[in-house]
């Protein structure tokens, strides 16, 4: 049921975007509608003669026209609240007051321009409730203007905002040249270099860098395209340097009439998208990164969560994004609460008696990956009981879930769809070079101890109240107290006591103590 809806419009450089959320009374948000018109508003800015920068009544006109539009839509939706911001285009003209009174008499709607710090700020909120990284430089680029910000433990520590974008680069550097002309491209690489030179606290910081926009995302599809990535979504994709220089290769080398043919690029970006490529290899190189990562959540994502947060008293905390995912997760796929619970509380007894007793190596993030995973344990159920592994495994491993690499994405996928090591093999064919022999090795070993700790709950009337696992000699005897029969538990465990034997350095036997005898 949602509580309220709001509506956001976003007036960039390069396209202006209406976004419709629907909020929900556990705070998530949900995409009611999104709306894009590639409007261009920085071709549109010219000097007078008094060398001001001004936008002309073509792209005022360009604007309202728009805005009018959108305005219809959010009424329609019958929205709450209807929050419209704007970036560099409007935030360099000279003209703005007049753009933003004429808007307001032909529209009704009343735009708010968001400073250079305001923008940088509010993108980088979006990222840091949506990705696990605490250290990081951020680029936001968009069609007039690109952001950059140097972010540690999730806090803006620098930040700057660059009079330039993909389209400004593009009229800059290629007016009346082919997309691919190597001078245009040479003279774009020096510009970038230079300008993002300027910024001593860029230089070989080494930290990731995150990119935001539109045409980092296009590259990035791309990217997956080209190589048969095995899992959907972009949110967390991860680029090399090499990887940008690949698809660098490609736009050059292709015909501009062939540039519409390339799986994954937009159509509206086939002639922005050389300089954009150019901009995250220049960064790449400044900042010395480790790796670069694509991030879905922008400046809209951080306006709506900032909303979220002033407005409910702060629920959603980025330490707890992937808690908030996997919850989130469980209510969609209607996994029962008490039953996961208790799951969940015997998996993680028995893994922690398992590491006590040496028989696994402990770590705080396997405990919380365990106990998540046991959660989602064959969520995908409620789909089909049938093919309950393969519906949870292809639904966990492609969803967007905030605060998973795409790694820890998979990885979760593989301990909550776990069955038998056959299957886990066959899931992990795709990943080949994602998992090592001893990844697979301690994912069939947490997937057996969730796999048996289901079994002791088969009945769902929870009888087991305490397991003790204890070493004998040579092997292990696993007792379970128990209150009342336990016809259906003791079938499951006996026949499953095999997925916990494989991690002990000795047989395994299991004893059952009735607590009510």
């Amino acid at each position: 049921m949602y509580s309220n809806k709001v509506g956001l419009i976003d007036i960039g450089s390069n396209t202006i975007r209406m976004v419709i959320y629907a909020i929900d009374q556990y705070y998530d948000v949900h995409e009611i509608t999104n709306l894009k018109a590639p409007a261009r508003l920085s071709q549109y800015l010219n000097k007078d003669k008094n060398d001001q920068v001004m936008m002309s009544d073509k792209g005022i006109q360009k604007l309202t026209e728009t805005l009018a539009s959108f305005n219809y839509a959010a009424r329609a939706h019958k929205i709450e609240e209807l929050i419209v911001f704007a970036t560099a285009a409007i935030r360099q003209s000279a003209n703005q007051e007049q753009i933003i009174q004429r808007v307001l008499e032909e529209t009704g709607i009343e735009i708010r321009i968001l400073s250079e710090k305001e923008e940088a700020s509010l993108g980088q909120y979006a990222i840091s409730h949506s990705l696990p990284n605490r250290n990081m430089v951020t680029i936001d680029m968009g069609g007039g203007s690109c952001e950059i910000t140097l972010s540690e433990n999730k806090e803006i520590k620098q930040y700057h905002s660059f009079p330039f974008g993909v389209v400004s680069l593009k009229e800059k550097f290629f007016k009346d040249k082919d997309h691919n002309d190597s001078t245009a491209i040479e003279k774009t690489r020096r510009y970038l270099q230079k300008t993002f030179k300027s910024l001593d606290w860029l230089k070989k910081v080494k930290y990731p860098i995150v990119a935001v926009g539109g045409s980092a995302r296009n590259i990035a599809q791309v990217h997956q395209r080209l190589q048969n990535y095995p899992i959907a979504g972009l949110h967390g994709y991860r680029l090399s340097e090499k990887n940008l220089n690949t698809t660098l290769d490609l736009f050059q080398s292709t015909n501009y009439q062939d540039m519409q043919d390339i799986d994954g690029l937009s159509s509206d970006r086939t002639d922005i998208i050389i300089p954009a490529n150019l901009a995250l290899i220049e960064l790449f190189q400044i900042v010395n990164a480790p790796t670069l990562f694509i991030s879905r959540q922008g400046l809209r994502d951080g306006v709506i969560t900032y909303y979220l947060n002033d407005h409910f008293n702060q629920p959603i905390n980025p330490e707890h994004i992937h808690v908030r995912s996997v919850a989130k997760v469980c209510r969609d796929f209607k996994v029962h609460p008490k039953v996961a619970e208790i799951r969940s509380k015997i998996a993680i007894d028995l893994y922690k008696q398992l590491t006590d007793l040496g028989q696994m190596d402990y770590s705080y993030a396997q405990q919380v990956e365990l106990e998540m995973a046991s959660y989602l344990y064959r969520c995908g159920q409620f789909i089909s009981k049938e093919a309950d592994s393969q519906t949870t495994f292809y639904l966990l491993s492609n969803m967007d879930l905030a605060g998973f690499s795409h790694r820890d994405r998979v990885r979760l996928a593989l301990l909550s769809s776990y069955r038998n090591k056959s299957l886990l093999n066959q899931y992990c064919q795709s990943f080949r070079n994602w998992f090592s022999s001893e990844d697979i090795k301690e994912l069939q070993a947490l997937g057996g101890i969730l796999k048996f700790s289901q079994s002791l709950n088969d009945s769902k009337t929870s009888p087991i109240k305490n397991i003790k696992l204890e070493k004998k000699k040579k092997d292990y005897i696993l007792t379970l107290y128990h209150n009342g029969p336990v016809v259906a538990e003791q079938y499951r465990a006996d026949r499953h006591a095999k997925h916990i034997a494989r991690s002990l350095d000795g047989s395994l036997k299991l004893k059952y103590v009735d607590l009510e005898a």
